[in-house]
């Protein structure tokens, strides 16, 4: 009698569901970031310095949204990750709100 052997191997499976979320996602942020860059023509800054700073910030913020969004959706010990940025950047904000509220020198 002769026993055989089979390797085991790891298969991850993604449901139709999840990809269609992700791709939920994808398309709100290009709704919300491209809203964003639609601002600078509706209520323009006054200098070139202002357009470039909220560029930036538009650039950063969908940089960080997008990858968020995608490492999310990677596997399940990348999710742990995504929970711990958010949780960090939560943080930060809050902490932000305090300090800028204290220390903002009054006009």
């Amino acid at each position: 009698m002769e026993t055989k052997l089979q390797t085991n191997q790891n298969v991850e499976i993604k449901s139709k569901k999840e990809a269609s979320l992700r791709k939920l996602l994808n398309m709100i942020g290009l709704l919300i970031f491209g809203g964003l860059a639609l601002t600078i023509i509706t209520n323009p800054p006054h200098s070139t310095n202002e357009i470039k700073e909220f560029l930036l910030f538009i650039a950063g913020s969908a940089f960080v949204y997008y990858a968020l969004v995608n490492l999310y959706f990677i596997g399940q010990s990348w999710r742990k990750v995504v929970y711990a940025s958010l949780l960090i950047i939560g943080s930060v904000s809050i902490f932000i709100i305090f300090y800028l509220s204290t220390s903002s020198i009054p006009h």
